[in-house]
């Protein structure tokens, strides 16, 4: 017999319905037709409890019934999809020939636990080699036992249990025995069993009726002994349950949408089952509804709204100029000629109603269904025919006719102001036919006067005609205006100042009017005119021509220029100063007028001011003052531009001596000297030229007579006086060499400290002499007899009333 090696998978968590009961059993025939169904739960009830020796019951079972075709020996390997030793599956099985209501006690079974036995994978089954009939649960066994014999004809229940995880599993079948064959489907070669139509129910949703009967004979073809049943849904069509009941009207419920058929074999029961899809076709469907051309008058005067349609375009507009050929497309001229496909239209079309007509388009595809819909042919107008006059004016002063025109000046009266159509101009009428060699809008005139064509396109129909353009060139000779000049007195000297331009006083008439430019090619193609004229500021320093352009409505009647001139101020330095000696009455300074330039001071004419009151007869360029006060001279050019300078004059005096301060009979005398005055001083010590210091004290002074100089820096003199600075000897040898004879206190005398005290003691504090200031000193004898050499001391008190006290050495 032939060995049976059949494979099928079953698949978890694909559908929620399981085979976990008895009478849901699938039948197992010679195909592997099973996907999708699943090992979850026991079903409707505990069927398993106490029918076999392996002490275990339904957890998550699926039931297989299984039909011998030819006798023979029977096993299977069992394969968790997983390779997790926890993954445990037991079987049972129930036979020969049992029934759902008596099954009868399990001929076979295993519920050995893969894992309590350490085995090295989690296969389970019946095999060849195998002596026990049932084996389990937990540790007992080795998850296989023996296969059986069977004969022709009998069944059996082979029920798989999952007690422990979650995987799928497959089978192989082993042994000599086999199965009912299965039904085919007989579909010949080249027929599909997929069913499409098109949406002909009225309502544009992709949904409409089927009939599903017409696969019928296709999936029979010569079998007998066979059904055929449609079901939505996969497993229902493996467990043959919800059949489709209306299979001549099914509506589908999406598009496409996946139907299943199932052939089974009504003696043996065994099934296949196959997937084909029912769709609906879209109806073709219109992107526009309309198609326009322009109307074909070529004068712009037979403006009929008639035109001939090429219907290729009609199609090419319709489609958005998508690729139409493998289209079916046909046009008529009523609906029912459509419905009927009679007195189809011809490729050009000429429209019977004026300016807007209807037609019916039908089309269809392969792929999409046949539909037909009204088109809108719509006979665009053409732009209304104008002609437009542009008048310019000639420049220079020998005219020729030939001037630079704004050809855009004329889009007002060509367009009515309507913003919807364009214009481009061309020296010809073959350049404007062909659109090429289209003017700019700046255009020298080659004659006078010209005319240029005027192609005028609506911008949203693209339909256009041509009008005509006349430039016309007034030729006036040019003239000048002068403006007023004006000083550049405004704050700031940049040769700017602001103007009125009317004052130009351009004549004009009372239609007239005149716009200023700063160039003549802004005046004449009457771009970026000036603002605002009445206070216009030069943008030239010091001399600016502005351009101004008379026009009487758009035509203009001469272009004159404009003189500005903004003269300079006298340049001088507006501020200085000067000083004065109020002691000296006789002192005079020069004030000048401080021109900077080096131009002549003829060139200018002086007023001079004393504290704001001007000084009568005044108006030399130099002034001589001797008081202090503000000053100021208005410097004038003989055009009346002027600039004021001022001078402030300050006075300045000798130095008065408040005192003089001597700190002396130290190692370090000093001498700082205290004045008052108005003027700017420095100081010298025993020099009367100097150098001066700028400071009033003096450290490091020698003792002896001294004489102080204050000088004026301004020039007002000097002052001097004489001063004492007090000295001690530090010791005397009166030995009669003419050097160091006698001791006395340096500069004591009859003119500084005259009345100073002066005592001399010995060791032993015995005053030996006392010193008058006027006198030689001390000689170094007491009652006419030479005292010893030693140190003495000495007491001394001024007449200011300082004290001093110390010693010296009398040397021998």
């Amino acid at each position: 017999m032939k060995k049976i090696a059949l494979l099928f998978f079953i698949f978890l968590s694909i559908t929620s319905f399981a085979q976990s009961d008895c009478s849901d059993a699938i039948i197992v025939c010679g195909n592997t037709g099973f996907e999708g169904l699943t090992v979850t739960g026991i079903g409707t009830t505990q069927e398993l409890t106490g029918l076999n020796t392996c002490k275990s019951q339904e957890n998550n079972s699926l039931w297989l019934k299984l039909s011998i075709n030819t006798g023979g020996t029977l096993g299977f390997l069992l394969v968790p999809g997983s390779n997790d030793i926890n993954e445990d599956y037991d079987f049972f099985v129930f036979g020969p020939n049992a029934s759902c209501n008596t099954l009868g006690q399990a001929i076979r079974c295993s519920t050995t636990n893969p894992l309590a036995i350490n085995q090295n994978n989690n296969y389970t089954g019946m095999n060849e080699n195998e002596t026990d009939t049932s084996e389990g649960p937990g540790g007992a066994g080795n998850s296989f036992i023996k296969w059986l014999t069977v004969a022709a004809g009998d069944s059996y229940f082979l029920v798989i249990d999952r007690p422990i995880g979650s995987s799928n599993f497959s089978l192989q079948w082993t042994g000599t025995a086999t199965f009912n064959t299965p039904p085919t489907f007989d579909v010949p070669t080249g027929i599909s069993m997929d069913i499409t139509q098109c949406d002909l129910d009225g309502t544009d949703d992709f949904s409409t009726a089927f009939d599903l009967t017409k696969n019928t004979p296709i999936i029979i073809g010569t079998q007998t002994d066979v059904t055929v049943t449609y079901h939505t849904q996969q497993n229902d069509a493996l467990t043959s349950t919800n059949a489709i009941q209306n299979l001549t009207s099914f509506v589908n419920s999406i598009n496409p949408q996946p139907l299943f058929a199932r052939i089974t074999n009504t003696i043996t029961g065994c099934f296949n089952t196959s997937e084909f899809f029912i769709r609906t076709n879209a109806n073709m469907s219109f992107p526009i509804t309309k198609s326009s051309i322009c109307d074909d008058a070529t004068d712009g005067n037979d403006a009929n709204g008639k035109a001939i349609f090429d219907l290729n375009k009609v199609t090419s507009d319709v489609f958005a100029n998508q690729n139409t050929t493998s289209f079916t497309i046909k046009y008529y001229l009523t609906q029912n000629d459509a419905n009927t496909n009679s007195n189809a239209l011809s490729q050009f079309f000429h429209n019977t109603i004026p300016h807007q007509q209807s037609i019916y388009i039908k089309a269809y595809s392969s792929n999409l269904c046949v539909s037909t819909t009204k088109i809108d042919l719509i006979v665009n107008p053409l732009p209304q025919k104008t002609t437009a006059i542009l008048v310019q004016c000639d420049t220079g002063l020998n005219p020729d006719g030939i001037s630079l025109f704004n050809l855009s000046e004329a889009n007002s009266i060509i367009t009515n102001n309507d913003s919807n159509l364009s214009t481009s101009f061309f020296v010809n009428n073959a350049d404007a036919v062909n659109n090429t060699n289209n003017l700019t809008t700046t255009f020298n005139n080659s004659i006078n006067p010209q005319t240029i064509i005027v192609r005028v396109t609506n911008n949203t129909t693209g339909c256009y005609s041509f009008s005509s353009l006349q430039l016309k060139v007034n030729v006036i000779p040019e003239k000048t205006y002068f403006i007023n000049p004006t000083c550049d007195d405004d704050g700031t000297e940049d040769g700017k100042h602001t103007f009125n331009l009317k004052d130009s006083n351009i004549p004009t008439t009372s239609t007239q009017k005149i716009i200023y430019y700063l160039n003549i090619n802004d005046a004449l193609l009457e771009q970026n005119a000036i603002v605002n004229p009445l206070s216009f500021f030069n943008e030239t320093v010091y001399n600016q021509i502005i351009y101004a352009r008379v026009e009487d409505g758009n035509d203009c009647f001469g272009i004159s220029n404009i003189k500005l001139e903004v003269q300079k101020l006298p340049n001088i330095e507006t501020a200085s100063s000067a000083m004065v000696c109020s002691n000296l009455p006789s002192f005079f300074v020069q004030l000048d007028s401080g021109i900077q330039d080096g131009s002549p001071t003829s060139n200018y004419t002086y007023v001079w001011t004393k504290d704001g009151i001007i000084l009568s007869g005044k108006t030399a360029p130099t002034l001589d003052v001797n008081t202090e006060g503000t000053y100021t001279v208005i410097v004038s050019t003989h055009s009346g531009c002027g600039k004021t300078r001022t001078i402030t004059v300050t006075a300045s005096d000798i130095a008065h001596i408040q005192n003089i301060d001597i700190i002396d009979l130290t190692n370090v005398n000093t001498v700082t000297i205290n004045i008052t005055g108005t003027g700017d001083y420095e100081y010298s010590l025993d020099e009367p030229l100097g150098p001066f210091q700028q400071s009033n004290f003096f450290d490091n002074v020698s003792s002896g007579i001294h004489d102080v100089y204050i000088n004026d820096k301004n020039g007002c003199g000097t002052i001097t006086k004489p001063i004492a600075v007090l000295g001690i000897p530090k010791f005397f040898t009166p030995n009669n060499d003419g050097y160091n004879d006698s001791w006395n206190i340096k500069e004591v005398n009859e003119t500084f400290n005259k009345g100073a005290r002066i005592f001399i003691y010995d060791r032993y504090g015995k005053v030996v002499k006392q010193v008058l200031p006027s006198s030689n000193g001390w000689d170094g004898t007491y009652t006419g007899n030479p005292m010893p050499a030693d140190d003495y001391w000495y007491s001394i008190k001024l007449e200011d009333g300082r004290e001093a006290k110390g010693h010296f050495l009398l040397k021998r």
